[in-house]
Formats: C-alpha cells, structure tokens, sequence
C-alpha cells in the first residue's frame, strides 16, 4: 500500500469517517482469536467465530473510536494521523509507528505471511483458552485491514471463578469469556504495520529474533571494517559485551548506509578527534571547561588508537562510549556548543513524519 495514511481515501480515514449509527454496515468484520506456536510446523493457528449483526456494529463503532483517538484534531476540525518510522530504541507518545513488512525485510515478512495464512485457514480445533491475541478483519471499500489486540481469553483463577446471572439464578460460567473492544494495539494495511503498542507488536511477531538477527550481522559488519585490527580474543569480547540487552538495539538499529558512512569517514573523525586532543589549554581551569564541553567525546579516547588510527578495547572495558559513536548519536548543541548524546529517535524518526 503506497497511498498516505493521511489520504482522505486511505481506508483507516475511510472506516474513521464512517457514521457510527447502528444503521451503518458498510464495512464486513471478522473476528479470530490466534495462538503463537513457535516451535510448531505452524507458526499460527486462528480460530474464526461468526459474530452475531448487533456484536457486528458495537464492534464497528469500537474500532471508529479508537482509530479517531490515534488521530490529532486540527483547528479547521479535520483529523490526521502523526507517524514517525519504526525505530527499535524508543516510541515517541501520541504516534503511530510505521513498519513496511516488504519482503526485502526477511523474518518479519514471513511472520506476517504465515499470520495471514493462519486466518486465511482457521482451525476449528483450536483451544481458545491456548490463544494469545485477537484480530479483528474489516474489508472497507476493497482493501483488507486487520486490527490486532494482544489479549487472552478470560480464565478463573483457582480461588475465583467467573459467574452469570440468568433468571435471577448464579451460576458458573461454562463458555469462554472473550473480553472486547479497547485500545488498538497495531493494524496491517497491505504490506504496512501501524504500531501504538511496541510490546504488543514484538509479542506477536517474536521481532526480538529480527533484532537479534540484525545485532549479529551488523556487529559482524562492524569487527570485520579496517580499523577494528585488534586481536581476536578481544574483538570476541567485544562482541560479547555487545550482546547484553541493553546494547542490541542500538546495534540492530543500524542501517546499512549508517555502516557504510561509520567506515568511510574513520579516519576524518580520527583526525578530529587528535586535534582536539591536542588543543587542551594549559590552564588547569580552562582545561576542566575545555574537557566538560567535549565530555562525550573524551571517553572515546580510551578506545582509539589515534596515531594508528584503529580501535582498542582494553580488558574490563564497557562497550558504550563505542556504540554511541558508531551510531552516531554524539552531537554538538548549536547553543552551548557543548557535546551531548542525542536522542536517537529525533534524527531517525522526525525525518520521517507524515510521510507515511
């Protein structure tokens, strides 16, 4: 899908600027309940139930709810979406994430086509206790789109149960209590996720295995570029300490042009790096001042060897101060002209905003 989500004819704002009268049915809904099996010859299975025509509209004006609610109201009265490219260190409140799940991006692409798969071909057998989150499918105006909320069926704990009253009679509830309406979680419009809860979407998708997937290949990337000449005990230290949790993100987040400018422009930032280096003032004072305002960069110097112009990653080092500079989120402040660490989803994400 390559129309704007902000289009007026995109089908979210279609289905959004539905009238929410019981009268209104526009728009066919199905409903699934979807359990994950990750060790399984299905990744999927779906279990699809016919919903009665009142369930129908209540749904229907429960997704047009929410779908307004993730929208900005503008002065003239009109709604629009704020969107901001998927990023895997941080989400901004009040926007949508985007992800295009074309098949250039590997793992995700398959999990999408075996979920669809799944619902495509639900199982009738299928526990409902045993599922993890529920998807709600409406065909507007010839496109398919797909709401996902991550919630499981209700079930009794050992020392409460769920009951209903019928007649004036309490009794035990046999059926399956499905829990409905709520906040949207994400929604897929043809090859394109609209994110609002990160958790919920990485839950469904296992995206951990991508981040992991891509952590690896990019510190691969990285320990294989001229400048990291260190021995091999050390670079696979490295790339230990870079497997702590905290550290993947950062370097899953790493595009391919990010690497390829990390690698050509080393030796310029070495340079750099030397001549500030050497422009300490002999002040005491000054050079406290001097050192503050380039503090983010000091810390690189116990990693760089600047005449050679390699890395170094001495015994009992973190690998931090290295992973902001190959990420680039060493910044100046126009201001105070002071360096600082960006907040790494204002130049990743905001280039991308309302270009969805």
């Amino acid at each position: 899908m390559t129309l704007s989500i902000n289009a007026p004819n995109h089908p979210l704002n279609l289905l959004g600027n539905e009238p929410d009268s019981e009268e209104s049915t526009d728009v066919d809904l199905a409903f699934f309940l979807v359990r994950k099996q990750k060790e399984a010859d299905r990744y999927y299975r779906a279990k699809a139930f016919s919903i009665s025509e009142e369930l129908s509209h209540w749904l229907k004006r429960q997704l047009i709810k929410e779908i307004r609610a993730m929208q900005i109201k503008e002065d003239d009265g009109s709604r629009r979406f704020v969107v901001s490219e998927y990023h895997l260190e941080v989400q901004k409140h009040g926007r949508l994430a985007k992800l295009t799940l074309g098949e250039e991006i590997g793992l995700p692409y398959e999990r999408k086509n075996a979920l669809l798969g799944a619902l495509a071909n639900p199982d009738g057998l299928l526990d409902v206790q045993e599922t993890d989150f529920q998807v709600i499918q409406a065909d507007v105006d010839g496109e398919r789109l797909y709401f996902f909320f991550y919630r499981k069926p209700k079930q009794s704990a050992s020392r409460k149960k769920w009951a209903l009253g019928r007649s004036g009679e309490l009794d035990f509830a046999s059926d399956e209590l499905i829990e409905l309406g709520g906040k949207i979680d994400f929604m897929l419009v043809g090859d394109e996720l609209y994110i609002s809860n990160l958790l919920s979407f990485e839950n469904v998708f296992d995206y951990r295995d991508h981040i992991v997937s891509a952590r690896d290949r990019n510190l691969e990337t990285i320990t294989n570029m001229p400048f990291f000449a260190i021995d091999e005990l050390d670079k696979e230290r490295f790339k230990r300490d870079c497997s702590a949790i905290f550290h993947t993100r950062t370097l899953a987040q790493l595009g391919a042009e990010q690497l390829e400018t990390l690698e050509e422009n080393f030796k310029d930032r070495c340079s750099e790096l030397r001549q500030i280096r050497n422009g300490v003032p002999s002040s005491a004072e000054r050079a406290e001042e001097y050192r503050r305002t380039y503090a983010p960069l000091w810390e690189l110097y116990d990693f760089l060897d600047l005449d050679h112009e390699v890395i170094m990653y001495p015994e009992g080092s973190r690998p931090t101060a290295l992973l902001h500079f190959f990420a680039d989120k060493i910044v100046q402040s126009f201001l105070t002209k002071e360096f600082g660490l960006a907040d790494s989803i204002d130049s990743a994400g905001d280039r991308q905003e309302d270009n969805a």
